[in-house]
């Protein structure tokens, strides 16, 4: 399992990574949605996700875009 938090962003608060499931909570409501990995492994998506941070580029907007446009994140049915 992985733990992405300390993340400078005004929209997510964290990012957990176990087994293809990927956690986050969103800032703004405080509340954890689950997304499973869609054609992407977990180590590309935790480089991925650090890469972002390293860079100072947004990390909502990296996940916005995996979830609508590249479809790499799925959002789980509750």
């Amino acid at each position: 399992m992985t733990n992405i938090t300390n993340i400078d962003s005004s929209a997510i608060d964290n990012i957990t990574v176990n087994e293809g499931i990927v956690s986050i909570t969103y800032k703004s409501s405080g509340k954890e949605y689950n997304y499973a990995l869609n054609g992407i492994t977990v180590e590309e998506f935790v480089t991925n996700v650090q890469n972002v941070i390293e860079n100072n580029q947004s990390v909502g907007r990296f996940v916005n875009k995996a979830i609508r446009e590249d479809q790499t994140l799925q959002i789980m049915a509750v």
